[in-house]
């Protein structure tokens, strides 16, 4: 093949090398108590916050320093209680809200508040809400991909028909 004046020579480069990552020395690890909680959940609503309420301070009592609440703990999980059940939180209108600020100052512990639905500008969104140990909310997260189901003739739920 004639090289008609071109340079054919090619130049083999090998990427770069991935470093190792570090590995932190054992006694940089940071160890802590973390509790997760099931609940009993029930159609009354103050019910739900007061159990909430009990199992968050026996997991502190028994040395949690992070306490976890599962997903719509104050709220059957239906799409027709959600409404029922919600909370405007942004209006103070949350004792579910409230309960958990509290829960989390009062034990000292950081709280990760499962989810609970939220009323806001008139929707539904599924939400959780974190707190440091002196009741401060971190953060809030609104679940983006919505649960749902339908198998003819077994089961349908669809959770995007209530929640935004």
């Amino acid at each position: 093949m004639a090289s008609h004046g071109v340079n054919t020579t090619v130049q083999r480069v090998s990427p770069p090398a991935v470093p190792k990552p570090k590995v932190m020395p054992r006694h940089a690890w940071t160890r802590f108590k973390l509790a997760l909680c099931q609940l009993a959940v029930t159609s009354d609503k103050e019910r739900n916050i007061a159990s909430a309420r009990a199992a968050i301070d026996a997991a502190a009592g028994r040395g949690a320093e992070v306490v976890v609440l599962p997903e719509i703990w104050n709220s059957p999980y239906s799409s027709a209680s959600f409404p029922e059940h919600a909370e405007d939180v942004g209006a103070g209108a949350s004792p579910s809200w409230d309960m958990l600020s509290e829960a989390a100052r009062r034990n000292g512990v950081v709280l990760v508040g499962g989810s609970i639905p939220e009323r806001e500008a008139g929707r539904l969104y599924n939400t959780c809400f974190v707190f440091d140990a002196e009741g401060r909310q971190l953060g809030r997260h609104r679940k983006v991909h919505l649960f749902d189901i339908d198998i003819p003739g077994k089961i349908r739920f669809r959770e995007s028909e209530t929640l935004a």
